[in-house]
């Protein structure tokens, strides 16, 4: 069989990754892909398993699927699903896994599914939604408590801005209602009751009939630095969000008790929601990003149309169930059929990002702020064997071979049968690699953290 992934970030390398080692695939495409995986066994020129293949337009990757006998298409990404790429490839009668355009909603318009969630029950933190920013900066001076000031549209991961008193507040709503540092996705905002606890993504697929809560869920950390690590927070000015730093699973939080009360309590009634009011014949994954509290209260925080990156990066490996039958599953209406499989492994998964590099003017101050590009990368040939390098934002230069091109540049994923285990090898492993600062007499500008699964 042939499978096509869309995408080119950490989450969409290893989502070709994992239908490589399907027993039933023996060609996977990925566009528009990253020159990273020609650096990975599964995409050198000996195997050429996954292939790269450089197309963004819609109907080319269609055209390109109807040539080259494509069995399944999978887009991972959450752009691509908005800007219709499932109806794109349906359309010409491509099997493809991932939602159409008018089910993306459910991502894209935070409003939309907090009130969907808010009208069928299922638990989330109070929230109240503006489009004039007066309005809602009056909203958070009268509230009393701790908020999160959210963008209402996709905006990679960082719309949602954590805050601490009224002042951080009335910021954040100026960032992103009048400065605009999300564009368009900031015209609204919903702001939402500050909550304490753990966190937890959990993903089910859906077939258009049936769902498939995945009964394995990982913790994922948002924030560009280690609590403890004062210095750099001081020097970047805050502990912003990103699209996340790290992340590991099983959940420490992880029991039958609590998977039967998420899939109880929420997943089932939005699902039905999904199927039997709105109608949506929805196939493909949702994310549920929830907050269980110190008194056991679960809260959804928000539903995604896709994968997490980087929580796939670790469900993927603990997945033991062939990947491509699932797909097959989704297309064909039979999830109820699929048997889940997890290994007995840990996974730790810490990602390598810009830190603060030199600017031919000044300074870029790293990821999520302005990062530097065209970094060598370098270290990778000292790898251990069974630690897996997914490469998001990567580019190949003619003189450097691969260097940086994004603020999260690769994720390095190790399994062991302890947490410790897995976390020891993660650290050991990417403290081989080393992204050279060409304006800073070589010095490593490579950033990470060093708490991810502590």
């Amino acid at each position: 069989m042939k499978v096509l992934v869309y995408g080119s970030g950490g989450r969409d390398h290893c989502l070709a990754d994992k239908y490589g080692d399907s027993q039933h695939v023996d060609k996977v495409y990925f566009a528009p892909g990253n020159p990273g995986v020609l650096h990975t066994p599964k995409g050198n020129e000996k195997r050429k398993l996954i292939e790269l293949v450089p197309l963004r337009d819609f109907g080319k990757i269609a055209d390109f699927c109807v040539e080259h006998g494509v069995d399944l298409a999978d887009v991972g990404s959450e752009n691509p699903l908005e800007q219709g790429l499932v109806d794109a490839l349906t359309s010409r009668g491509i099997r493809t896994i991932g939602p159409r355009k008018e089910y993306v909603r459910l991502e894209s318009d935070r409003a939309f599914t907090d009130d969907l969630l808010r009208r069928i029950g299922v638990p989330k933190p109070e929230y109240q939604v503006f489009d004039d920013p007066e309005r809602a900066k009056k909203y958070v001076r009268n509230i009393g408590y701790q908020v999160v000031v959210k963008a209402n549209g996709l905006a990679a991961g960082k719309g949602a801005i954590v805050c601490d008193d009224v002042p951080d507040a009335l910021d954040a709503i100026e960032r992103i209602m009048i400065k605009k540092v999300f564009g368009d996705s900031g015209n609204r905002v919903v702001i939402e009751e500050r909550k304490y606890g753990t966190e937890i993504s959990f993903f089910a697929y859906l077939d258009g009939e049936h769902v498939l809560p995945l009964k394995m869920f990982a913790q994922d950390y948002k924030r560009a630095f280690d609590p403890d690590d004062r210095q750099s927070i001081e020097q970047f000015g805050g502990n912003p969000n990103t699209g996340g730093t790290g992340c590991y699973c099983p959940h420490k939080l992880l029991s039958p008790w609590l998977v039967n009360r998420i899939i109880k309590e929420i997943v089932n009634p939005t699902v039905n929601e999904i199927y039997n009011h709105l109608g949506w014949q929805y196939k493909g994954v949702l994310y549920f990003g929830l907050n269980l509290d110190p008194y056991d209260n679960l809260d959804v925080f928000e539903i995604n149309v896709r994968h997490g990156d980087p929580e796939w990066e670790v469900l993927a490996r603990k997945l033991s169930t062939d990947l491509f039958e699932i797909g097959t599953a989704v297309q064909e209406g039979t999830l109820d059929h699929v048997k889940q499989v997890w290994n007995k492994q840990y996974y730790v998964d810490v990602i390598a990002m810009e830190g603060r590099s030199k600017a031919s003017r000044g300074w870029n101050q790293g990821y999520p702020k302005r990062y530097g590009k065209g970094h060598a990368i370098t270290g990778l040939d000292k790898i251990e064997r069974g630690v897996a390098i997914y490469f998001a934002g990567v580019d190949e230069d003619s003189q450097k071979s691969l260097v940086t091109y994004g603020g999260r540049v690769l994720h390095v994923v190790a399994g062991d049968r302890t947490l410790e285990g897995a976390r020891e090898k993660a650290y050991r492993n990417i403290n081989k690699l080393a992204f050279v600062d060409h304006n800073n007499n070589g010095a490593n500008c490579l950033r990470f953290r060093r708490t991810i699964g502590a």
